[in-house]
């Protein structure tokens, strides 16, 4: 006899761009129906001139310390500098600087680049990161992988710590060209027809809040996600802060960051009585 799918009588919404095909298999594989809204696309900045001048820059005159964002920022970088020949020379400077990740995809990332992560935040919080540059000082000159959100917004809090900041823009994320999807996601979230929406960035938080607040529904839809029809479902800790500052509780989140433990856990709620909606 076949063991009763986890998810079945379920309908979730799914919010994200990247990878969005391997999470809807996972939740279909579990027996739920799935509600796909996406809220963002990402933007590759790998081609244009800015990046290759910066690159360039850090070659000729390495910083002190690198500090990665992203796993998938750092690959997408060297990749695209290889293309264009930069990729040797700023490899070679790049190998002798402290390097510093927010988390472990960006040292797995690091480690596969030939270069040794010298501090990792155990949070995975680019705020700790803010905190161990200014706690341990000394540095001149930092250069930062940016994860995709608003520049000054990272590059500020560090700038305090030391004398210059070379920010390193290799992706950026935007709303979707169509955001349909999106709004009916909204609606239904709005009419508690699914019982969970999962994300799997903060960015897809934020901007499913805006795309709300685009409908003058915004504080309707936060406050079904803030009372418990609707489950939040998050992907890890910076996620879950972007989540609960726009007023998101009781979210559904993984011991580790991870799409399949994310999915594993809404499954465990679900098992252990939690609504489907």
């Amino acid at each position: 006899m076949n063991e009763p799918l986890p998810l079945a009588g379920w309908r979730v919404g799914v919010t994200a761009d990247r990878r969005a095909d391997a999470q809807l298999d996972l939740l279909r594989r579990r027996g739920a129906d799935v509600l796909h809204g996406c809220t963002m696309k990402t933007l590759d900045l790998t081609r244009d001139k800015r990046l290759v001048e910066v690159s360039r820059l850090l070659a000729a005159d390495p910083p002190d310390t690198l500090i990665l964002e992203t796993g998938m920022g750092l690959t997408m970088w060297l990749e695209a500098m290889d293309e264009v020949g930069v990729g040797g020379d700023l490899r070679s400077a790049l190998a002798g600087v402290e390097v510093v990740a927010r988390g472990p995809k960006a040292v797995s990332a690091a480690r596969r680049a030939g270069l040794e992560v010298a501090w990792s935040a155990p949070g995975e919080q680019f705020a700790e990161i803010v905190r161990h540059v200014a706690d341990t000082g000394g540095r001149r000159r930092i250069a930062l992988q940016l994860d995709g959100t608003d520049e000054a917004t990272l590059v500020a809090p560090l700038a305090a710590a030391c004398d210059e900041v070379v920010a390193v823009p290799v992706y950026r994320w935007a709303l979707p060209d169509d955001t349909g999807p999106a709004r009916a996601l909204v609606d239904s979230v709005c009419a508690g027809e699914v019982g969970a929406v999962t994300f799997t960035t903060r960015q897809a938080a934020v901007h499913l809040v805006e795309v709300a607040a685009a409908m003058g529904r915004r504080d309707e839809m936060v406050s079904v996600l803030d009372g418990g029809r609707v489950v939040p479902v998050s992907v890890g800790p910076v996620c879950s802060t972007a989540m609960r500052a726009l007023g998101m509780s009781g979210l559904v989140e993984p011991e580790r960051a991870r799409l399949v433990a994310m999915i594993d856990a809404l499954a465990d709620h679900a098992a252990s009585g939690g609504s489907a909606g």
